[in-house]
């Protein structure tokens, strides 16, 4: 088995593969990722059923091993417009049951993104018996209100849970990208050494908001019930290999997952060190982390609901801080 995934297992990381972004190949990278060791899970994009079927076919005799709680496959709803008859919550809920109906495997976890993650949505479909993952999570307050929609729409009396916890992937590159972008045009070398860094910051204050949410009174008693505890993912795709392979050693503890494309998973396996938790002792960093972004007007809250770019046209003035941020531990140096 590959170290660095055995590592991650010892510490309490479902390792996954992510290859939403391998169009035809899914299945084929999921089977590459089992000769490396076993993945908890799999993400994939935009596929055809044979394709998400196939993934899950080789997941499944993990998924039965363990009770329903790994050896999964989480595939995208389809976004569209819904009809004049139809709620929203229904509209997702008819997306969510034909895509789980035509995969016909029960290791499979619809992926819904953020923005359409309501308690109505939500409990549309628990209701059909299906885990969720809601995806596109960029910043601890959005995280935040996920958890809080995700506890109220599991609260429900009569309703078997799914075996499968459900999941509230968290984008570590996403927002970083806007703020680097910004760091890049201040200019100076306390902007520039605070790169890289907001993605980490944000998804451990998210990981401070979820033991609160899930230390609840409200949530023991569904503990008790038998309800499976939602698990933070990191999703590291859409950066360099480093850098994720970097993200997914800065972001290890337990009861959570880490999601790897098959490039950051080689670089983990060939240069990173897992060396114990990295989350729970590092939410003060990340709060001064966010200090020294305000400090230059940049406010990570507003920069998570953005989807394009930060302009490069123009140059601001050079600000300079008084605060010297000292960078978090690497491991690896982030190409």
């Amino acid at each position: 088995m590959n170290h660095a995934w055995k590592r991650l297992r010892a510490e309490g990381v479902d390792v996954w593969i992510d290859v939403s972004a391998t169009p035809g190949g899914a299945a084929r990278e999921v089977r590459r990722a089992l000769a490396q060791g076993v993945p908890a899970g799999a993400r994939v994009g935009t596929a055809s059923v044979d394709e998400i079927r196939q993934a899950c076919d080789q997941l499944l005799p993990l998924h039965r091993a363990s009770g329903g709680a790994k050896g999964v496959v989480s595939a995208p709803l389809q976004e569209g417009t819904t009809p004049g008859t139809e709620t929203v919550a229904a509209s997702w809920a008819a997306r969510a049951r034909r895509l789980r109906d035509e995969v016909a495997r029960p290791n499979l976890v619809v992926r819904l993104p953020a923005g359409a993650a309501d308690v109505a949505t939500l409990r549309a479909l628990f209701a059909l018996g299906t885990a969720v993952e809601v995806s596109g999570v960029r910043s601890p307050r959005q995280y935040g209100q996920v958890a809080t929609a995700l506890l109220a729409a599991l609260d429900r009396p009569h309703v078997a849970p799914a075996r499968t916890p459900s999941l509230i992937s968290f984008d570590i590159a996403a927002l970083e990208r806007h703020v680097d972008a910004r760091l890049d045009l201040i200019g100076s070398d306390e902007a520039k050494a605070l790169r890289g860094r907001a993605g980490l910051a944000c998804a451990r204050l998210a990981h401070r908001t979820h033991e609160v949410t899930f230390s609840s009174a409200r949530w023991g008693a569904l503990a008790a019930a038998g309800v499976p505890e939602p698990k933070p993912l990191w999703v590291t795709a859409g950066t360099t290999p480093a850098r994720a392979a970097h993200a997914v050693q800065e972001l290890v503890t337990r009861g959570t997952a880490t999601s790897m494309t098959p490039a950051a998973a080689r670089v983990l396996a060939e240069s990173g060190t897992v060396s114990g938790d990295r989350v729970w002792r590092h939410y003060a960093d990340a709060e001064r982390t966010l200090a020294y972004l305000a400090w230059f007007d940049i406010l990570v809250e507003p920069l998570a609901n953005q989807t394009t770019p930060a302009p490069r046209t123009k140059t601001p003035p050079r600000k300079t801080s008084p605060l010297s941020p000292t960078p978090s531990h690497r491991h690896l140096t982030p190409a």
